[in-house]
């Protein structure tokens, strides 16, 4: 989430119980260290479900309704679906803005827990069965650790995502600024113009030294 560049992304996660020492906001974590985190993440996960919510959404319903339609999508439907590890986390599961979805699950065990929704932000939230309740934490994701987990499996995937734009639309230097508003991704848009893949409501902040909002 907070992406300024093409998609917002958002993730969901319920865990199993076991929490990974170094768990923190992802923004805050190097990325090698991210990609080791994700490792070990998916190894313990018990569900888990990253989903894009394309930029033509944002600009036409605005961030808030594309941050809800987002955990809504992420959100499981049916009981069987929380179960516990998979085994094929990686291959059986990708999420891209072209509406595909990542998701975990395993029909081997069902949770043991009643499934409760933890989310990053300030949210007021109209939850359905089978979830049970949430929280919204402000910080959430460097404060509870499955929030942690879930903002790492988030950027690290969304991250991959913009290295690919990066060979689509090049000049812009997706690959490196990862659709954040640096002063180099200003330069860029000022020579080559706006891509298919930016966000038109939120270019307003390339207009502010220093700010650096995402710009997918």
């Amino acid at each position: 989430m907070g992406c300024v560049s093409f998609d917002l992304q958002t993730l969901e996660k319920i865990k199993n119980g076991e929490i990974l020492k170094g768990l923190r906001d992802s923004k805050k974590i190097p990325e090698p260290k991210r990609i080791e985190l994700r490792t070990e993440i998916l190894k313990y996960v018990s569900y888990y479900r990253v989903t894009f919510v394309s930029a033509k959404f944002i600009d036409r319903f605005n961030i808030n309704q594309a941050i809800f339609y987002g955990m809504n999508r992420c959100l499981p439907i049916h009981l069987p679906l929380l179960a516990s590890k998979n085994k094929e986390n990686e291959n059986s599961n990708a999420t891209t803005p072209s509406g595909k979805e990542k998701i975990s699950q395993s029909e081997d065990q069902l949770l043991d827990t009643k499934p409760f929704l933890l989310a990053d932000g300030n949210y007021k939230l109209k939850i359905t069965k089978p979830i049970e309740g949430y929280f919204s934490l402000p910080k959430g994701d460097d404060l509870i650790p499955s929030i942690s987990a879930a903002s790492i499996l988030a950027k690290t995937y969304r991250d991959e995502y913009m290295e690919k734009m990066d060979l689509k639309h090049p000049g812009y230097g997706f690959a490196k600024h990862k659709g954040y508003g640096t002063e180099e991704h200003r330069e860029a848009l000022g020579k080559l113009g706006i891509s298919p893949i930016h966000r038109l409501s939120f270019c307003k902040f390339l207009r502010k030294e220093g700010s650096e909002p995402t710009l997918f």
